[in-house]
């Protein structure tokens, strides 16, 4: 058996930290193992060698993520409930979280977001593996039931953000971060102009391919940063699917907003939340999203929308839902894993594993720290300043 010294030190370093949120089973290289917790475990941790051994044993959220990574730690068992784990991991890298707030603004915003935004999706179309079938859409659906599919909530949640619109035929919508042209698709078979930008190299070709494919005339995508677009017109309607996260200077985001739309339109958007401002892990921002990413802090974002024009129409809260996306796209990228490694590489596909795992099992903490939310705001008809 590993020396007990070790583990007798990890026991006592574990238990400072306060009760184990579950319970699981460290499998030491030389075949031996420890059960940690009082029920039944729920995870098989494997450590292959001692770089594996001091990651673990120094309970940082990132070292040890890094070890599983590059295979020096090894996750089996449900890994989505076991992520309650990081309550007890520290994650105090200073220098990567003081660094992605002075680099936008030492550089500037519009310099930094093309990497940032090609760090996780200019990954060859990789995510396509985890979603939908139909639209290919990388936000939550809306879920009537448990068991229903990622199709489903897929097609539910666009139609719902098509309705909250008030489109009608030949209306133009700018779609915010098109991804991979979900939005797009499902207003442009409705006889809607669409409009979808996007920093993703990858995604843009895939949604040019896309609107030829289907002759969406009326369909086009442009490689464009959100706060430096110029549009030669105002558009009815703008969806922003998960792409507030990304853009968390809100009263910016409402005063490029009011340039982009008509009087009378509406924007729809979606986006996770924290409690907390600008509280992200540090292997979100290492291996992730770099830069100034982070849950949306409904405080400020309130905030900056009672200080603009803007209208809040409608709040709903979208945790489940949040919830239930994410454990489908896990579900799929485990039952996909030989097509992934063979199209990518077996850390990218462990990198994404910890992701849709993480993204789940955040929506269902007890202590609900985060959640999610859909929101429909209007600029009033009456305002003048953008007749």
């Amino acid at each position: 058996m590993i020396e007990n010294q070790f583990v007798t030190n990890f026991v006592s370093s574990l238990s400072k930290r306060g009760k184990l949120p579950i319970s699981f089973v460290l499998h030491w290289e030389d075949g031996s193992s420890t059960t940690m917790g009082e029920e039944k475990p729920i995870l098989d941790i494997y450590i292959k060698n001692p770089a594996g051994r001091k990651a673990f044993m120094s309970l940082d959220e990132l070292l040890i993520l890094e070890a599983y990574i590059k295979g020096d730690i090894d996750l089996e068992g449900n890994l989505i409930n076991a992520m309650s784990f990081q309550e007890l991991l520290s994650d105090q890298h200073i220098l990567l979280k003081i660094g992605r707030r002075l680099k936008p603004i030492l550089l500037g915003r519009e310099k930094c977001n093309p990497d940032w935004i090609s760090k996780h999706y200019d990954s060859n179309n990789i995510q396509l593996f985890a979603m939908d079938t139909d639209y290919n859409t990388y936000t939550p659906g809306i879920y009537d039931k448990d068991e229903d599919s990622l199709e489903v909530g897929a097609e539910r949640k666009l139609d719902f953000a098509f309705q909250s619109l008030n489109l009608k035929p030949n209306d133009s919508v700018l779609d915010i971060g098109s991804g991979w042209g979900g939005f797009l698709r499902f207003a442009a078979r409705r006889n809607i102009r669409v409009t979808g930008i996007t920093l993703s190299k990858h995604q843009k070709q895939y949604v040019e391919d896309l609107i030829e494919k289907n002759n969406f005339d009326d369909a086009e995508v442009k490689y464009q940063d959100f706060f430096s677009f110029q549009p030669s017109q105002k558009y009815d309607g703008i969806v922003m699917m998960g792409v507030i996260e990304d853009l968390s200077d809100y009263p910016r985001v409402m005063e490029r907003l009011l340039n982009y739309l008509k009087p009378g339109g509406r924007v729809y958007l979606d986006f996770a939340s924290d409690k907390e401002s600008f509280v992200t892990h540090s292997f979100i921002t290492k291996y992730i999203w770099p830069g100034t990413f982070r849950m949306v802090y409904m405080t400020e974002f309130i905030d900056a929308v009672r200080e603009s024009p803007f209208e809040i129409q409608a709040i709903y809260n979208d945790r489940r839902n949040y919830y239930l996306w994410a454990k489908g796209m896990y579900e799929r990228w485990m039952e996909k894993k030989a097509d992934i490694i063979d199209k990518s590489n077996e850390q990218i596909w462990r990198t994404f594993r910890i992701l849709f795992a993480a993204t789940a099992g955040t929506m269902i903490q007890s202590s609900y720290y985060a959640t999610a939310y859909r929101v429909v705001l209007e600029l009033p008809e009456d305002h003048k300043s953008l007749q």
